[in-house]
């Protein structure tokens, strides 16, 4: 008797928050009702909780330092000098030289400021230039639709006449 209530506790809820949980999907007909779909809904639920109930708890048993060298475990990356050392050999060196200094041409920097600069007065030239051809454009397009209405009345009128 009292896993029923759970059961139609349960129940109530999900069908209480299934609104809020399906509000932010598009539903596409074609892709959604295939039954290839429907099918892949409740295994991948299935395949979620094996990963977490089954693979993970796994995963964090093997991966113990102590059980390591039972089961082939290795979490560390691979370190090659260490490998070498193990070998007899003698690892590479693997550290980089210090890039050199830059050196501040001040003549330079300057110049390249002007360029930019000017540069920019140019762009801001350019900019200006496209508006106003853009507001004569629009213009141009306003006065077109007023000659074409007046065409137009002036054929209706002739129409009637």
């Amino acid at each position: 008797m009292m896993w029923k209530r759970q059961v139609v506790a349960v129940v109530v809820v999900v069908f209480l928050t299934a609104p809020l949980a399906t509000a932010n999907d598009y539903y596409d007909d074609f892709e959604d009702t295939h039954p290839l779909r429907l099918v892949s809904y409740p295994l991948h639920a299935a395949g979620y909780v094996l990963e977490w109930l089954v693979t993970r708890p796994i995963h964090a048993l093997v991966s113990q330092r102590d059980l390591e060298p039972v089961f082939g475990h290795n979490m560390h990356a691979f370190d090659f000098e260490e490998q070498m050392r193990q070998v007899g050999g003698t690892a590479p060196s693997l550290q980089m030289a210090a890039p050199p200094a830059p050196v501040v041409d001040s003549g330079a920097s300057r110049r390249a400021l002007e360029e930019a600069q000017t540069a920019a007065v140019e762009a801001r030239a350019a900019a200006e230039s496209a508006r106003m051809a853009a507001d004569d454009a629009a213009y141009s397009a306003e006065i077109a639709n007023r000659v074409a209405d007046k065409s137009t009345q002036s054929f209706e009128e002739s129409l009637k006449k």
